[in-house]
């Protein structure tokens, strides 16, 4: 009797204990494709390391050649000041994406003409443009800002 009092017990935990460590293995196949999705994260990692946190144009020529490539200037002329607004945030967007930093503003004067630009920091000082022509001036009001 005393031995079957340990006997049931012990048969459970050995039982258990076969069947946990039985579990805890995993294909092949599936170790395999893991392995390769950690690589692809990895590698998809080391890429959005490269463009955030954003940074601003390093030159002129950077931010011209920039422009050059993003297409939204090359679009037909905004009707209205919503649609013109909307290029600028596009462009800002685009921007964020390659890894770079440009604001968005907007003036409405008296009249009730709006003026719509993106700005950027190259080397400290600001430069503006109008996101439906790409023309870009250095803004001098304000100096180096950075």
């Amino acid at each position: 009797m005393r031995r079957l009092k340990w006997f049931i017990p012990g048969l459970s935990l050995l039982l258990l204990t076969a069947v946990l460590l039985g579990g805890c293995g995993v294909a092949q196949t599936d170790y395999d494709k893991l392995s390769d999705d950690y690589e692809a994260a990895k590698e998809e990692l080391a890429q959005m390391k490269e463009l955030y946190p954003p940074r601003d144009f390093s030159s002129l020529r950077e931010l011209e050649d920039w422009l050059r490539a993003n297409d939204v200037s090359e679009r037909p002329v905004s009707e209205f000041a919503d649609e013109w607004y909307r290029k600028a945030l596009e462009i800002q967007e685009d921007a964020a994406k390659d890894g770079y930093i440009i604001s968005v503003d907007y003036d409405v004067f008296e009249d009730d003409e709006v003026t719509v630009w993106c700005v950027a920091i190259v080397n400290g000082s600001l430069f503006l443009w109008d996101p439906e022509t790409d023309d870009i001036e250095e803004d001098d009001f304000f100096g180096t800002v950075k």
